[in-house]
């Protein structure tokens, strides 16, 4: 897998510089109510690939999200990301990795709670449909690497969200996509499946386009 952290960190940079930049320019004193609205936007960031050891694997990942506010503090949201994920495979004698990508379709219930003005705090939970678009194994070859390309995980994560305008809002994020698609033969003591893990850092814009 390569690794983008560098060109990661100017990106980042200049969103972040963006967000706060909008953020000083657009002040409003009015409370915004999202409820009954939809927004459309995008969002991209760092992705470290947690479930390759000892190093966290960065690189860059993007998607695309449609959000509704079915009351003030509470929204549903999908998306289409797309991110590289790996796994190491763990066997009593044998060692291997697993590298690949990923275009997923996560879906969130979103919880959100004011700080101050329209800046708000954010929980949310939710499931992922992941469907794998590149698969390389090093495995030896003795051992099994047809894994389903498709399949899900869990998504939760918590954020903070800020309304320019009752049209914009800008948003970060961090969530993970965990406990899907075990990678490891012969494991029933494992509480947990050896599964492609990840944790996402995400910056992006929504708006509501409709009138």
């Amino acid at each position: 897998m390569k690794n983008y952290k560098n060109l990661n960190f100017k990106i980042f940079l200049t969103m972040a510089l963006c967000v706060f930049s909008n953020k000083a320019t657009s002040q409003t004193n009015e409370i915004i109510n999202p409820k009954g609205k939809w927004f459309f936007g995008g969002e991209m960031g760092l992705n470290a690939i947690i479930s390759v050891h000892p190093s966290r694997m960065t690189s860059f990942q993007a998607g695309l999200l449609a959000e509704y506010y079915f009351a003030k503090n509470w929204s549903v949201n999908g998306r289409i990301k797309y991110f590289e994920t790996g796994v190491i495979h763990e066997n009593n004698s044998t060692h291997g990795q697993f590298e690949g990508a990923v275009l997923s379709l996560p879906l969130n219930l979103i919880w959100k709670y004011r700080i101050i003005k329209n800046f708000s705090g954010n929980f949310k939970l939710g499931f992922a449909l992941n469907q794998e678009i590149k698969s390389n194994y090093d495995y030896p070859s003795n051992e099994k690497t047809d894994y389903s390309k498709f399949y899900g995980s869990f998504n939760p994560g918590l954020g903070f969200n800020y309304f320019i305008s009752d049209k914009t809002a800008v948003f970060m994020n961090y969530e993970v996509f965990i406990l899907g698609n075990n990678r490891t033969e012969n494991n029933m003591l494992k509480l947990t499946p050896n599964s492609p893990n990840n944790s996402l850092f995400n910056i992006g814009i929504k708006h509501d386009f409709l009138f």
